[in-house]
């Protein structure tokens, strides 16, 4: 019984960190997945552009600060260049759906 329990602790650890890109659909998906990554692209699009007050592509903490909990919350450790900035990709998590 405890070494089945380590066996599935390990594939269901390799499962959720080993392949994050793989989760996000991409945009030329065939079906509903790719509807579903186009339509989630120009929902994030919208979210991104309404963010970004002063229209130089990139989010600031005061330009996230009301408008997101969790962006304000987590900047820091989602600014992953630590340029004091999010661009598109940090604000989205994942670099599947260029801008």
């Amino acid at each position: 019984m405890r070494k089945s329990y380590f066996v599935f602790l390990a594939l269901f650890a390799a499962s959720t960190t080993a392949f994050p890109q793989s989760m996000i659909p991409a945009l030329d998906a065939p079906g509903v997945r790719g509807e579903y990554a186009r339509a989630e692209k120009k929902k994030s699009e919208a979210r991104f552009d309404a963010m970004d007050t002063d229209k130089d592509g990139k989010l600031s903490p005061g330009e996230v600060a009301g408008k997101s909990d969790y962006l304000a919350k987590n900047f820091v450790k989602l600014d992953a260049d630590k340029d004091g900035f999010l661009n598109w990709e940090e604000f989205l998590g994942h670099k599947r759906w260029p801008r």
